[in-house]
């Protein structure tokens, strides 16, 4: 999955309705794809010869070239060429540093939490629907699913800014909804009915940027065989913005503390060292399991519980395209750099009815994201295109190398008996920025059974 973010202009829905009608704007809007265009190809042409100038024969031209792509901004990203073994040697390293700043600035842009503005009153769905512009993140209703009413009350908030998590908690709250946590279809947050005894979600939760923690449920067990084993379990919900893909969530026990109403510690039991819960599919919430060592019975409540989690998240999905495979066949490799990311064409070859295609790919800082938690890496996409541009889909894939920050694997395509590939090319599409975030929290309130 891509990261995705909108930028939110300001206007609030009651700024949006007083826009002039549809016959009116008919002009405007019929002439903003073309003015688009226009300057997106006006952009392309730029960065064109900003790349040319990196190899100027003047330093001075070079080191202008070099300051004024990164000026641009991360939309220039996806304009910037690959680096191949023919890229000149001073263009190699000037584009690597422009791809380096920009991506920096990219990641912190895709890693702030989004904020919401809303103002006056609307129907939920219109809410909903606004939020999902203003910040990438869809939500689906799921109460059809559930054989529960599906209304669209009209609710009355006022938001000017609010990040993400507060912002949605608020209109749940306003429209008596709540969230439905254990959805894998789609990377959306699927909303339910909230039940008559639910307390509200406001006040029950810790946000931490693009997280959301809550306690969902506490158990106390005692081994009646064993005097000592006795503990309690704290489970939470952690669930984050679906634009983001975090691949595993880590929680080192050492950083928990825990105390009770009277401000005395609750032991944590740090047996485990870390606990890394992965996340499956596209899944936007997962439950981790908090373990306490058991407190005095007089004990009423765990009063706080504070910690961290790293949220190891993929990036930006690069897209790496090799031309010509029947070329590559013959050169026996072909190597293309992006974004932090390697990916190198062993062999191209026919192996009985399938075509194979062997190749690696190498990240230059992988953040622990090959070595227990690869999953997602079998998931990315991959295909041809013949030579009339036709998509064949890979049919298969083997893994041939696992390393910390590298990967080797064949994928299988049945491109036809006796059919060589005559301008076919290959497409490998994997996310080149693997990023830890550091999300703290404390839970409060908690009350034991």
């Amino acid at each position: 999955m891509a990261v995705a973010f909108v930028l939110w202009c300001g206007l609030t829905l009651g700024q949006v309705a007083e826009t002039k009608p549809a016959a009116e704007t008919k002009p405007v809007v019929a002439a903003a794809p073309e003015a688009a265009a226009q300057a997106a190809e006006q952009l392309k042409a730029k960065v064109a010869a900003l790349v040319r100038q990196l190899d100027s024969d003047e330093i001075a031209k070079r080191d202008a070239a070099e300051k004024e792509l990164i000026a641009l901004g991360p939309e220039v990203i996806p304009q910037l060429p690959g680096i191949t073994q023919r890229t000149p040697g001073e263009v190699r390293i000037r584009l690597g540093r422009v791809r380096n700043a920009l991506s920096k600035v990219e990641v912190e842009l895709a890693t702030r939490p989004s904020q919401v503005t809303l103002s006056g009153e609307m129907p939920v769905s219109k809410a909903f629907a606004e939020i999902t512009r203003q910040t990438g993140n869809k939500l689906v209703d799921y109460r059809e699913r559930f054989n529960q009413e599906v209304s669209d009350p009209t609710i009355k908030v006022e938001l000017d800014k609010v990040p993400f998590w507060q912002a949605l908690d608020t209109v749940l709250d306003a429209a008596k909804l709540t969230l439905y946590n254990f959805d894998e279809d789609q990377a959306a947050l699927a909303y339910t009915s909230r039940g008559s005894d639910a307390p509200p979600r406001m006040g029950r939760a810790s946000y931490g940027g693009l997280f959301r923690l809550e306690p969902s449920r506490i158990e106390a067990t005692r081994d009646l065989k064993a005097s000592m084993m006795h503990g309690v379990k704290l489970t939470a919900d952690v669930a984050w913005e679906p634009r983001v893909r975090p691949i595993v969530l880590e929680v080192p026990l050492a950083e928990i503390s825990a105390k009770d109403e009277k401000g005395n510690a609750i032991g944590i039991d740090q047996t485990e060292g870390t606990l890394e819960v992965p996340v499956e599919g596209t899944n936007a919430a997962v439950e981790i399991e908090l373990p306490l060592t058991a407190p005095a019975r007089s004990v009423q409540s765990v009063a706080s519980i504070k910690g961290k989690i790293t949220a190891v998240v993929l990036g930006k999905v690069e897209t790496f395209e090799f031309t010509d495979v029947d070329k590559i066949e013959q050169a026996k490799s072909a190597e293309l750099e992006r974004g932090g990311v390697t990916v190198v064409v062993e062999s191209c070859r026919r192996n009985g009815d399938i075509y194979d295609v062997s190749m690696r790919v190498r990240f230059d800082r992988a953040a622990n994201a090959l070595e227990s938690h690869r999953g997602w890496i079998y998931n990315n996409e991959c295909y041809m295109l013949d030579s009339k541009l036709t998509r064949i889909e890979n049919a298969g894939l083997e893994a041939n190398l696992l390393a910390n920050n590298e990967v080797g694997l064949s994928y299988k395509f049945d491109i036809g008996d006796n059919v060589k590939p005559t301008g076919y090319r290959f497409v490998y599409r994997t996310p080149a920025a693997i990023i830890k975030i550091p999300v703290d929290f404390e839970l409060k309130g908690i009350d034991l059974p």
